[in-house]
């Protein structure tokens, strides 16, 4: 028995350990598993992140969905997919597994970027605007602030340089400051960056713009213009992704006018004269010189545009790499920009890089870093002046002498100088560089609260280089001696915030979130700049500037600083309304020692009708939201050390040598200096109709800005000429409306129309509160055009209503000693006499300004465009009346042609020419209607269908050409209806484009 028993226990152990082998054998060997994944409509997903549980191995569904992964039988494979619910499978004994994901609405709904978070688009109760990069990237420029236009209601883009690498001007909901700067801040990353070029377009993953207070007011100080949110690409776990983004073309003008051809210069030279000599033509020989004779005889006549204009060329091209895992994911990019400007000589180029990583240590440690670097050099060869000479010189006379140089006076005459000169002769080096390191780190010890500590410094140097040699037309014009000048510009920011935010739940529809941040920050500024006069030579060009005859130096620096700290308590009563109450409190440097802190509060309501059950049968309702908010935001837009005291150097002679000293400054100090505040009142509804192919937000805008820092200007017996000061008060409200709609939406073909409206209306409320004549009514400030209930930028002149005709009772008018020919003017008052009564007030700003887009694809094909239009907005053109400007009619210089008045032509609508001085009161035809509409951007574009770009091993081939400012339509005379003629053209942009994915 006891044998038996030992013999049956050895064999049970026996077969234990052989199935226990044969149980290995089947489950603990490595295998292929195959299979597809698809959505609740059957149809494949290409780009699904394929993951082993707790591991880096993995893989990508193709553009069938169809993957394939080696495993083993106990893994647990993770399926995730933007948009949709993450799914996790143990792999067993399957070999094929199918997969259908289902779609996580809440993933799916817009998560947009706030102040210190991000919320999905149905919570927000504040004014905020998302700019897809997508629309952002059509703009063929350079300047991120030119894709902005029309992009945004509320937020209106003007051109402040048309020149290669320029720049535009943003203003959002309007002027706020009279001299405390209206340019919104930027925010990158969490970042303060200087401008919003500081960020290649390529890299944006989204761009938000903060409109009202109650979204500003987080932001505090310098947030009263408006804050732009950028927040940069990251990595993203799965295979490495690389995608190249570029585009090469042409860049043309267009112009709105036309200059005197030399026929028709010669005429109004011979004109001019006729008028001073008692209505008498004199022979061309008393009023032409040899040179310019030759030209009407042979009708060999200069255009100057033609020679200084060219064909410009422009490209762009930017590579993205991202990849990741779990633990570390990693974006960097690079991108480059070369522009070739129409005028010769004038250049742009630009690299910028950018490297962003994430490291996850542990479930609730996360570190991070952002950085970018941008290199630029911009040549700029004295092109306004170059412009101003093309379109003023007159056309007659020889642009080369005999032996081929180029002739200083073509027509003979000192005022006009051959503008091809300068092309040549003058240089203007700019070079740039910008950096942005910013190291973060998030820590999460409990579910829901994080605590992240953000530190930033971010520096930028600038060097220019402007030399004009002794053969340049300044160095002819100063007895064959060159000049030039230096600068350097330093500045360095840093940036220190630790943020806390805390979000959570109670009974599932109570929710909540508090945030809480201290922030320091400190900017260092340092300027040296040198001007070099008489230069002898040009053998060493600009490093020649020690050799001049006259150096003069000058060095600037300053620092400022400011402190702060900000609450936030944000609820939600179950996702149908929303409160949220914040405020922040900053000191800055700038002010005055009484009043350096200011306290900046912000409320706002929110409402989701549509959740109520009352509208639960209103299926056509899919979205009608209520939002009303009401705060306040700082403004210390102002310069270092402007509330103390000023000291001017003198120097003097003692003994015979010279010395330095400093006076008293002419600057009054004023230790109560204090904020400029904006308050505003925002109510908006948001609502979308049928499925939400229909969408629209309404919003409705009142801002009242008071403590205005303005320079008040002081009795001089006093002993100070000007002290700055808090005066004032100016309102801005506004409506905005936007409007899209997908008038198609199918599986083929879609089709969209989109529009936006913003109308906003500036007004003075007060001013210095003065009533110096007794009338109970606050007095204007004419001498700086400044008057209460109008806007704060005006024109204050004479209005014209004709030109005097002969055989008029002129001596009997209110202009007794004009001539025939002579402007006529209004007597606003009907008291026969022209005086300052008579003056008339005219806004600068434009009534309205809006968008009309279109969007449409299909089968690959995409196509877009955009028509903006700015109306009823004024401009001042000098070159309708301005000697210098060619607008007086004097026949010295070419100028924009106009319909002038003889006694042959009584229709003309422009004075009679005068040879002696400029015809009496032609200023006040210089404002013209500067109303525009411009096929703003249009795009076409093709992609390849996914199943020939699996075969070449791509995830994305897409070709584009796209057309910018292609045409305008304007009655205002210049090359943009934004800018004077003078200034560097506007450039009509076409350009060929490709975009790859790996």
């Amino acid at each position: 028995m006891k044998n038996k028993f030992i013999i049956s226990r050895c064999t049970k152990t026996l077969l234990f350990t052989l199935l226990c082998t044969v149980f290995s054998s089947v489950y603990g060997q490595s295998k292929t598993i195959t299979g597809i994944v698809i959505d609740n409509s059957g149809v494949p997903l290409p780009g699904v992140n394929i993951l082993i549980d707790q591991t880096t191995t993995g893989t990508q569904t193709n553009f069938d969905g169809e993957y394939t992964l080696q495993v083993e039988p106990e893994d647990v494979v993770v399926f995730s997919y933007l948009g949709f619910k993450t799914m996790k499978i143990t792999v067993g004994t399957q070999n094929v597994i199918d997969v259908t994901l289902e779609e996580d609405t809440a993933a799916l709904e817009e998560v947009v970027v706030v102040g210190y978070g991000t919320k999905k688009k149905s919570d927000i109760i504040s004014s905020v605007v998302t700019v897809d990069n997508d629309d952002l990237v059509k703009v063929a420029t350079s300047d991120v602030g030119e894709m902005l236009r029309g992009k945004a209601a509320g937020v209106q883009v003007t051109l402040a340089s048309g020149a290669p690498g320029g720049s535009s001007t943003i203003r959002i909901r309007g002027q706020n400051s009279i001299s405390g700067g209206n340019d919104p801040i930027v925010i990158a990353d969490g970042v303060r960056i200087g401008s919003i070029n500081d960020i290649n377009a390529n890299d944006i993953a989204s761009l938000e713009v903060l409109k009202d207070a109650a979204a500003q007011a987080i932001y505090g100080a310098r947030a009263s213009n408006g804050v732009i949110l950028i927040t940069t690409k990251r990595g993203k776990e799965g295979k490495v992704s690389v995608s190249y983004n570029g585009f090469s073309g042409i860049q043309t003008i267009n112009r709105n006018f036309d200059i005197y051809s030399g026929e028709e210069f010669a005429q109004l030279k011979r004109e001019a004269f006729r008028t001073n000599n008692g209505g008498e033509y004199r022979l061309d020989e008393d009023i032409f010189s040899g040179l310019e004779l030759a030209s009407i005889q042979n009708q060999d006549y200069i255009d100057w545009e033609d020679l200084v204009l060219r064909t410009g060329e422009t490209q762009n091209h930017a590579i993205n790499i991202s990849s990741g895992t779990e633990k570390f994911r990693i974006f960097s990019s690079v991108n480059y920009i070369n522009t070739k400007g129409v005028i010769p000589n004038s250049s742009y180029n630009k690299v910028g890089l950018r490297l962003n990583a994430d490291q996850k240590i542990n479930d609730w440690l996360n570190i991070g870093l952002n950085t970018s670097f941008q290199f630029s050099e911009t040549n700029n060869p004295n092109n306004d002046g170059v412009i101003l000479n093309a379109l003023t010189t007159a056309p007659l006379g020889s642009v080369y002498n005999p032996d081929g140089s180029l002739r200083y006076l073509p027509g003979g005459f000192e005022e006009n100088k051959n503008p091809l000169i300068d092309l040549n002769e003058t240089t203007n080096v700019t070079d740039q560089r910008n950096d942005i390191l910013n190291v973060f780190v998030d820590i999460s010890p409990i579910e829901g609260l994080n605590y992240r500590a953000n530190l930033s410094r971010r520096s930028w140097n600038y060097k220019r280089k402007s030399y004009n040699t002794t053969q340049s037309l300044s160095g002819i014009a100063n007895n064959g001696q060159g000049s030039g000048s230096i600068q350097y510009q330093d500045n360095v920011e840093w940036q220190l915030e630790n943020i806390i935010t805390y979000d959570f739940d109670i009974n599932e529809v109570n929710h909540f979130g508090l945030t809480a941040v201290q922030s320091i920050s400190e900017t260092t500024y340092n300027n040296f700049q040198n001007v070099a006069e008489r230069i002898p030579n040009d053998i060493l060009g600009i490093n020649g500037l020690e050799g001049a005859f006259l150096n003069t130096p000058s060095i600037s620096a300053n620092t400022r600083g400011i402190v702060s700290a900000v609450g936030r308590i944000e609820y939600d009563y179950d996702n149908r309304y929303y409160f949220t109450v914040s405020g922040r409190a900053d000191g800055s440097t700038v002010f005055g020692r009484n009043n350096k802190w200011a306290f900046f509060p912000a409320a706002n309501f929110g409402w989701n009708v549509h959740r109520e059950t009352f509208l639960e049968n209103a299926e056509a309702i899919n979205n009608l939201k209520l939002r009303f908010s009401y705060g306040s935001v700082g403004n210390e837009g102002i310069s270092p050390g402007q509330s103390q005291s000023t000291a001017d150097q003198r120097d003097y002679i003692i003994d015979g040598n010279q010395v330095s000293g400093y006076v008293p400054g002419t600057t009054l100090p004023n230790p109560d200096l204090r904020w400029e505040t904006s308050t505003t009142f925002n109510a908006a509804v948001d609502f979308g109709l049928f499925n939400n192919r229909i969408t629209s937000t309404i919003e409705y805008y009142n801002t009242r800005t008071k403590d205005l820092l303005v320079s008040e200007q002081l009795d001089p017996s006093s002993g100070y000429n000007s002290k700055l000061t808090n005066i004032g008060e100016i309102e801005n409200q506004g409506l905005e409306i936007t409007l899209n709609t997908d008038v198609v939406r199918n599986e083929n073909f879609n089709l969209n129309l989109g529009m936006s409206f913003t109308k906003n209306q500036n007004k003075i409320i007060s001013l210095y509160g003065r009533d110096e004549n007794g009338d109970g009514i606050e007095d204007d400030d004419i001498l700086n055009r400044r008057f209460i209930g109008e806007e704060i930028n005006v024109f204050y002149q004479y209005q014209p209503i004709g030109i005097f005709q002969q055989g008029e009772d002129i001596v009997n008018s209110a202009q007794p000693t004009a001539l025939p020919g002579d402007v006529k003017l209004r007597d606003v008052n009907g008291d026969n006499v022209i005086d300052d009564g008579d003056r008339v007030i005219v806004s600068q700003s434009p009534d309205w300004f809006g968008t009309l887009s279109i969007s449409a694809d299909y089968k690959g094909i995409d196509f877009s465009a955009d028509i903006y239009t700015v109306q009823g907005v004024t401009r001042d053109n000098p070159f309708l009346y301005g000697y210098l400007e060619g607008g007086s009619l004097r026949g010295i210089k070419n100028g924009i042609k106009q319909n002038y008045w003889t006694p042959e032509n009584p229709g003309g609508d422009f004075p009679r020419p005068r040879e002696g001085n400029d015809p009496d009161n032609i200023y006040s035809l210089g404002l013209q209607d500067a109303s525009y509409v411009r096929l703003q951007n249009v795009t076409l574009g093709y992609t390849l269908p996914k199943e020939l770009l699996s075969s070449l091993g791509l995830t994305k081939l897409r070709v584009y050409t796209t057309g910018s400012n292609l045409i305008t339509i304007t009655d205002f005379q210049s090359y943009s209806p934004e800018r004077d003629p003078s200034d560097y053209p506007e450039a009509v942009t076409v350009v060929m484009g490709l975009q790859i994915g790996f």
